[in-house]
């Protein structure tokens, strides 16, 4: 993956002043994606000197326990510790759960898909301090399950912490296909009409 051309490409746009963001389900239920994915990217982006890495996390709940996220943000947040400091923000940007943002399907609902859009790229969105204190508000608040969590924005000092700017760097690091087409085709597409 490193050797390749896309990888190599995505660092360089990076260290040349854009940030890097990772999107994609955060777990290791091995259906869609698995966390360890996440971190050894991570690690490789710092290793290459890329100074700003920015995670936005689809909480799943569906092909693992219904209320495991905190453990894979704990996990994720202690790596990110690691990471950051001397010149290196690396940090939980932005979420919700799989089945209320992004992580659409045969094109059912574009209306997800737009809603993680704003999130990731516009920060729009209830703001929280960190993505902990997300999935606990919505939990005491809804009693709902990890993917049915309400999308999230993590603020630092009253702003987001990072929205997808254009020309920044994104990798959506699912593995599977089905629910990952759309909101690629959102970024991507030469021609798009299914929001604004």
């Amino acid at each position: 993956l490193y050797a390749s051309n896309t990888w190599k490409e995505l660092v360089a746009n990076a260290a040349d002043g854009k940030a890097m963001h990772f999107l994609g389900l955060l777990s290791d239920g091995n259906v869609h994606s698995n966390i360890g994915h996440l971190i050894a990217l991570l690690r490789q982006a710092k290793k290459e000197g890329v100074k700003r890495a920015y995670c936005h996390i689809l909480l799943d709940g569906r092909d693992v326990p219904a209320t495991s996220a905190l453990e894979y943000v704990e996990q994720l947040e202690n790596v990110l510790a690691e990471l950051k400091g001397e010149g290196f923000d690396y940090a939980i940007a932005s979420g919700g759960g799989r089945m209320q943002v992004t992580m659409d399907r045969y094109e059912a609902n574009w209306g997800m898909v737009e809603k993680g859009w704003r999130t990731h790229v516009q920060g729009l969105g209830r703001s929280f301090p960190s993505a902990l204190a997300a999935i606990e508000t919505y939990r005491a608040e809804t009693g709902c399950l990890d993917q049915d969590l309400p999308a999230f924005v993590v603020e630092r000092n009253g702003e987001p912490v990072a929205k997808i700017n254009n020309g920044d760097s994104v990798i959506l690091f699912n593995f599977r296909g089905d629910r990952a087409q759309e909101i690629s085709i959102a970024f991507d597409a030469k021609e798009f009409d299914k929001f604004d």
